[in-house]
């Protein structure tokens, strides 16, 4: 039975990925969401067979099986790691309301991940619709809770709003030195994750931006000046305290950190 399960988690991984590339790419070309699927290269219907997450692109060989031209392998690879975080979350929660809003999440920050690294845009849309399924997700997640929530969401939104404001003093030539997208993606992590686990979120994702930055620069694939999509770290960093928390909790020693702050709270 768990074995069923599992695969079961892995294929709604792989679902929950194609719906992410729908999703941006119509976002992106400012298209409606619902209708029949076209081809992005030269806009002819695709069939079932050719839309199958992960499978389509391999049956297909990497390249259209109606006009030819090429298939960027990001598809692929959406729908594969939406898959793998979906078993992977299986594997740690098992199968219940936890792992249901986990997934939900998963798939938001995916979608947020993959529209800020090929469009370089964060959408106040997806951002409500995040606030909202979180704020409801912290009333049946035990481990988060509604006030923690909102604690993490003003903790970590109003730090980015801070460094926002001083992003715009220090850099007045630039027009957007910190973006204000970022500024409601951390509104989204703390809502998601609640206090304290957003703070281990906001330690790691800017680790994670400067390793990146540094492999693209090495790489030559990136210059100095270029544009480094923030948002994608953030994201990183948010699925990976909700897959798998203990290591980075235990290492931030965040319960330390609770209980501190719960002592100062309590003695107001």
């Amino acid at each position: 039975m768990n074995a069923l399960l599992a695969v079961l988690a892995l294929c709604a991984g792989l679902v929950a990925g194609l719906l992410v590339n729908i999703v941006a790419t119509r976002l992106a070309a400012n298209k409606p969401l619902l209708g029949r699927l076209h081809c992005t290269r030269s806009a002819h219907p695709l069939t079932p067979r050719q839309v199958m997450p992960v499978a389509g692109y391999l049956l297909q060989r990497g390249q259209c099986s109606t006009c030819g031209r090429g298939l960027s392998l990001s598809y692929p690879a959406t729908e594969l790691a939406a898959g793998l975080l979906f078993l992977a979350l299986f594997l740690f929660e098992g199968w219940g309301v936890g792992f249901l809003f986990h997934a939900v999440y998963v798939t938001i920050l995916v979608l947020v991940l993959v529209l800020d690294w090929k469009h370089r845009d964060i959408y106040l849309s997806v951002m409500a619709v995040g606030w909202a399924i979180a704020l409801l997700g912290s009333l049946f997640l035990p481990g988060v809770g509604l006030v923690n929530a909102l604690i993490g969401a003003g903790v970590a939104g109003g730090f980015f709003a801070v460094a926002y404001g001083l992003a715009k003093l220090i850099f007045p030539r630039i027009e957007e030195p910190l973006g204000a997208g970022d500024v409601l993606l951390a509104l989204l992590m703390g809502l998601m994750l609640g206090f304290p686990n957003v703070v281990g979120a906001l330690l790691i994702g800017p680790l994670l931006a400067g390793a990146a930055s540094i492999l693209l620069l090495v790489s030559h694939r990136s210059g100095f000046g270029d544009f480094m999509p923030y948002g994608v770290a953030l994201c990183a960093a948010s699925i990976l305290f909700l897959v798998y928390p203990a290591p980075f909790v235990d290492a931030l020693r965040l319960p330390a950190l609770m209980s501190v702050l719960s002592g100062f709270f309590g003695n107001l």
